[in-house]
C-alpha cells in the first residue's frame, strides 16, 4: 500500500468516527449517512489525486470543488422551497433554514433538512482540512486541530457533556493518523540507496507498540486529570458542561429549552402537590440574574449542604404566612428542585444543596434523574406585600446588585426610549413596575408560541418594537429589562404555573404549565414576583402589582406557556459545578464522575498524546534498529540510519558524500573512541553497499554496541536542555525528502 493511501484511509476513518461526536446536538441522524457518503467520495478522490503526485494546492482546489458539488447535490435532495426556484437560491434557503433552526432550538434539536446539510458539509470540510495537514503539508500531528473541533463543539460551545464515547472516537481517529504516519516513516528506511529494510527490522510491530505506549499512559493520565479537573453536565436546564464536586456553580440561559418545550403535547402530568393554601403556588426551578446581549442567564452560585435555608434576602418581616407543601414529581427530571418562593426548609431524599443568595436548590451529585418519582416536603414563606405596602417601598439594593441592577452599555437605545415613555409620569418604583406590567398585559401585545426568530437584544426588539408577539420568555425578559432601565433590580425566574386544583388541597401540574416570570427587588420585601404574561394565559396578575395596572381577573390560569419535547420531560441542562473553592461548604461525598469527566480533560489527553508520540515512536524505532538478530547488511544499514537520526535529533546536520566522507566529518565532533567507532561502521556500510555479497555476521555483531557508543559521544558535549529537546522533539521524525545515505 502506498504511503498516501494509508494516510488517506486513516484520515477518512478519523472523520468517520468523529462524525458521531455531533449526535448529542440533534435527534436527526440523517447527517451521518450524508457525511459518510461525502467521506467516501472525497476519500477515493483524494487517494487518486495523491497518487497522481499533484501539488498540495491543486489537490486542495479539486477537493474544495468536489465538496461544494457534493453539498449542492445534497441540498437538491432536501425539499424546502416551492417549485421553480433556482438551484442556488434553493441551496441558500436550505442553509438559512438550518442556521435558523439551530438558533431557535435546544439540544437535541428536532429533525431539519438544513441542519443535515450544514453538519454533512462541515464534516466534509474538516476532512479536506485534515487531509491537507496530514498529507499535503506532511504534518499529521497538526490534524488534532480539526478533530478537536468536532469534540469541542458540543463540549464547550453548547456546554453539554460529550462523554467518554465521543472522546474515545476522536482519540482513536487521531491515533490512526499517527500510526499511519509511523508506518509511512518506517517504510522509508533503506538499504543502500534503494533497498527498503523496514519489514525486516519490524516496522509494523514498532508502530503498533508505540501506539499502545502512547494510548495507555494517556488514558491513565486522563483519569488522573479527571479527578483534579472534573467537567460537569447538570442536565436540568440546558446549562453546563460536566460534573464534579462541591463549589461554585455556573448557570446559563435556559431560553432555548423554553422555546422548544412549547411543542410538547398537552396533558402530561409531571407534578402533583398538596398545600394548605387556598390558591395554587408558582413552583420555581431557577432564577437568571445576569443580563447582556445574549439575554438573561445565570452566574456562579455556591452550594451549601443542609436542608435549613438562610434568611430570605431583603425580607424584613419574617412573620408572614408560612406554607407547608408536599410535592410529588412524576416523570420529570431536572437538576433543580421545584419549590415555592421563598423556601425556608425542605426534606428530600438524596444530595440536594442550596444557594444562599437565590435560594435555589440543586442536586449535588449531578443527577437530574434523582428528581424523577421523588416526593418531598417544603416549608416556605409567602412574599406577598399589599399594594399599599409595595407602593410605599423603594427599589432595594440586593447583595448581587452588581449583576441584577446592571444595564449593559450596548443596550439598544430604542429599548431605553420605549421604557422611558412607558414609565413617564410614574414617580415611585412600584408604580413604574406596575406601568411596565400593565403595558405588556395590554391588548397591544399578543401571546404566540411563534415569535420572530432571534435572541438577546434582537428578540427584545422584535417583541417590543416590531411584531409584538411572543410567549412567557419574551414577556418576562422584557419586563425585567425595562425594570432595570427604570432603576429596579430584576431577574427572570423559570418554573411552573400553579396548575389545576383537584379536590380540596391537591393540585396537578402539567408539563405545559412550565413558565417564566420576572422578579423585582424592593426594599423590605426582597424579590417580588410580577406577571406580565397576558391574563388569557396566567389569569390575574398578583394583587400587589396592580397599583396602576390592570385589574385582577379571577384565578391563575391553568393554560400552558412552555413544555419540554422529550418523552421524559426536562429542561436541557442544569448548573455546571466549577472547581471547588476553599470557602465552599459541602460534605465532599460526591462519587467519582467516571462517565462525565472527560470533556475538560479530553483536550489534555490529546495534548499528552501529541507530546508523547514523537518520543515514543523514536525510542521504539531505535530499539528495533539495534535489536540485533538481523541479516548483516540490514543490521549495518539500520545502525547507519540510527547514527544519522541521532545527529539530526540533537540539532546537527547530516553531511553529504560517501559513508567515509560523512564519518570523517562527524568524527571531528567526537572523542577518539567514538571517532574510531564511526569509522568502523562507515567501513561496514561501504562493504554492504558495494560488495557482491555481504553476510559477515561476525563483523556486524558488535555494530549495535558501536552505535550506542557513537550516540553517547554525540550527546556528551550538549547541554541538558538540548538533550531533552532531542528526546521530546526528535527532528529526524519530521524531515521530509531527505536523501538516505
Amino acid at each position: 500500500m502506498r504511503a498516501s493511501d494509508r494516510t488517506t484511509i486513516a484520515v477518512v476513518l478519523a472523520l468517520f468516527l468523529g462524525a458521531f461526536t455531533l449526535t448529542p446536538l440533534t435527534s436527526d441522524l440523517r447527517y451521518l449517512g450524508a457525511s459518510w457518503g461525502f467521506l467516501l467520495v472525497l476519500g477515493i478522490a483524494s487517494a487518486l489525486l495523491h497518487r497522481a503526485r499533484l501539488g498540495p494546492a491543486l489537490v486542495l482546489g479539486v477537493q474544495v470543488l468536489m465538496g461544494a458539488l457534493l453539498s449542492l447535490a445534497l441540498s437538491m435532495t432536501l425539499s424546502l422551497s416551492g417549485e421553480g426556484e433556482t438551484w442556488y437560491l434553493h441551496y441558500l434557503d436550505v442553509w438559512r433554514s438550518g442556521v435558523l433552526h439551530m438558533q431557535t432550538q435546544g439540544t437535541p434539536m428536532d429533525p431539519d433538512d438544513g441542519v443535515v446539510l450544514i453538519f454533512a458539509t462541515a464534516i466534509a470540510a474538516l476532512l479536506i482540512l485534515t487531509d491537507l495537514l496530514a498529507t499535503g503539508l506532511r504534518r499529521p500531528a497538526w490534524s488534532i486541530a480539526p478533530l478537536a473541533a468536532l469534540f469541542l463543539v458540543p463540549a464547550v460551545g453548547l456546554g453539554t457533556d460529550t462523554g467518554l464515547r465521543s472522546f474515545l472516537l476522536v482519540a482513536t481517529g487521531y491515533l490512526a493518523i499517527l500510526v499511519a504516519d509511523g508506518l509511512n516513516t518506517t517504510g522509508r528506511w533503506t538499504r543502500g540507496l534503494s533497498l527498503d529494510s523496514a519489514e525486516s527490522v519490524g516496522a509494523t510491530p514498532v508502530v503498533w507498540r508505540a501506539a499502545a505506549l502512547i494510548g495507555v499512559p494517556a488514558v491513565i493520565g486522563t483519569l488522573v486529570l479527571s479527578a483534579l479537573l472534573p467537567t460537569l453536565n447538570l442536565s436540568g436546564l440546558g446549562i453546563g458542561s460536566g460534573s464534579g464536586g462541591n463549589g461554585p456553580l455556573q448557570l446559563t440561559d435556559p431560553s432555548l429549552d423554553l422555546r422548544r418545550n412549547l411543542r410538547q403535547p398537552p396533558g402530561k402530568e409531571v407534578i402533583t402537590y398538596r398545600t394548605d393554601s387556598t390558591d395554587g403556588l408558582y413552583l420555581r426551578l431557577a432564577s437568571l440574574p445576569q443580563f447582556n446581549a445574549s439575554g438573561f442567564s445565570n452566574v456562579q452560585i455556591r452550594l451549601n449542604t443542609g436542608n435549613q435555608l438562610p434568611l430570605v434576602p431583603g425580607l424584613n418581616d419574617t412573620s408572614g404566612k408560612q406554607r407547608d407543601v408536599t410535592i410529588s414529581v412524576l416523570d420529570f427530571q431536572s437538576q433543580y428542585l421545584p419549590m415555592p418562593y421563598a423556601p425556608r426548609s425542605f426534606t428530600a431524599a438524596g444530595d440536594w444543596r442550596y444557594d444562599a443568595n437565590s435560594l435555589t436548590v440543586v442536586n449535588g451529585e449531578n443527577r437530574p434523574e434523582a428528581l424523577r418519582n421523588l416526593t418531598y416536603g417544603v416549608t416556605s414563606t409567602d412574599v406577598s406585600p399589599s399594594a399599599n405596602e409595595l407602593a410605599q417601598s423603594v427599589a432595594g439594593t440586593p447583595l448581587d446588585s452588581s449583576v441584577t441592577a446592571a444595564i449593559p452599555k450596548d443596550l439598544p437605545e430604542d429599548l431605553v426610549r420605549l421604557t422611558e415613555e412607558v414609565v413617564r409620569g410614574h414617580d415611585t418604583a412600584a408604580s413604574k413596575a406596575a406601568a411596565i406590567q400593565g403595558y405588556l398585559r395590554s391588548g397591544e401585545f399578543t401571546y404566540s408560541v411563534e415569535p420572530l426568530p432571534g435572541n438577546g437584544y434582537r428578540a427584545l426588539e422584535n417583541f417590543l418594537l416590531r411584531d409584538k408577539r411572543g410567549y412567557c420568555e419574551q414577556f418576562a425578559a422584557s419586563m425585567a429589562m425595562m425594570a432595570r432601565i427604570a432603576g429596579i433590580p430584576s431577574r427572570v425566574s423559570v418554573g411552573f404555573l400553579p396548575g389545576k386544583k383537584q379536590g380540596d388541597d391537591t393540585w396537578s401540574v402539567s408539563i405545559r404549565d412550565m413558565h417564566a416570570w420576572p422578579e423585582l427587588y424592593f426594599s423590605g420585601f426582597g424579590w417580588v414576583r410580577f406577571e406580565p404574561t397576558p391574563g388569557s394565559i396566567t389569569g390575574s396578575a398578583p394583587p400587589w402589582t396592580l397599583a396602576t395596572s390592570d385589574n385582577p381577573s379571577t384565578k391563575p390560569s391553568t393554560e400552558p406557556t412552555v413544555a419540554p419535547t422529550e418523552d421524559t420531560p426536562s429542561l436541557s441542562s442544569g448548573p455546571t459545578l466549577a472547581p471547588e473553592d476553599p470557602g465552599a461548604t459541602g460534605d465532599g461525598s460526591a462519587a467519582f464522575p467516571w462517565g462525565k469527566t472527560l470533556a475538560g480533560s479530553g483536550v489534555g489527553l490529546l495534548v499528552l498524546v501529541l507530546l508523547a508520540a514523537p518520543a515514543t515512536i523514536r525510542v521504539r524505532r531505535r530499539s528495533a534498529r539495534l535489536a540485533g538478530g538481523q541479516l548483516a547488511d540490514e543490521q549495518v544499514e539500520a545502525a547507519w540510519a540510527e547514527i544519522r537520526d541521532t545527529v539530526l535529533d540533537y540539532g546537527g546536520s547530516w553531511p553529504s558524500g560517501s559513508p567515509h566522507a560523512i564519518s570523517a566529518e562527524v568524527a571531528h565532533r567526537l572523542d577518539t573512541p567514538e571517532s574510531a567507532a564511526i569509522g568502523q561502521v562507515a567501513t561496514l556500510v561501504e562493504r554492504s553497499r558495494y560488495s557482491r555479497r555481504f553476510d559477515d555476521l561476525e563483523a556486524t555483531a558488535g555494530v549495535p554496541q558501536l552505535t550506542s557508543e557513537i550516540r553517547r559521544g554525540i550527546a556528551a558535549p550538549l547541554s541538558r536542555r538540548r538533550r531533552l529537546l532531542g528526546l521530546l522533539v526528535p527532528r529526524s521524525l519530521f524531515r521530509r525528502g531527505a536523501r538516505e545515505l
